[in-house]
């Protein structure tokens, strides 16, 4: 399963992850929490690796339905590092990989950038860089 079939089955367009403002859009909407596990289903993730990225156990959205906005974001976010990485690795394991090996630049594994917004589109300039042969 490629990251973006979950987005598909909930209505989302994979495109909407290219643009912030349409991100944004989503996410005031929320995600529903289906959405969710259907995602960490398409990553090969577990509950616990997932919840590295959040600032709440995932044991408190089992419970809900739809995602608040700050969460929706979030995970969002999560997705279109996940989306880009498997465009650029041709697969998640292989960007999971990447994710996990000491990166010099960033001074620290990619992965541990995921947690914040920020953090994932410090990522995601990594990413575009490589993609454009650009080592700073």
């Amino acid at each position: 399963m490629k990251v973006e079939e979950p987005l598909a089955t909930y209505g989302i367009q994979p495109a909407t992850l290219d643009s912030d403002y349409e991100l944004i859009q989503q996410a005031r909407k929320g995600l529903r929490t289906s959405m969710l596990w259907d995602f960490l289903k398409s990553i090969d993730s577990t509950k616990a690796e997932f919840e590295a990225f959040l600032p709440y156990s995932l044991k408190t959205f089992s419970r809900k339905k739809l995602l608040n906005e700050e969460i929706s974001e979030r995970i969002l976010n999560i997705i279109r590092v996940f989306k880009k990485g498997e465009e650029f690795f041709g697969n998640v394991p292989a960007f999971k990989r990447w994710l996990d090996k000491h990166h010099p630049i960033l001074g620290d594994q990619p992965s541990k950038f995921l947690n914040t917004s920020t953090g994932c589109q410090i990522v995601l300039d990594e990413l575009g860089r490589a993609e454009h042969g650009v080592m700073a």
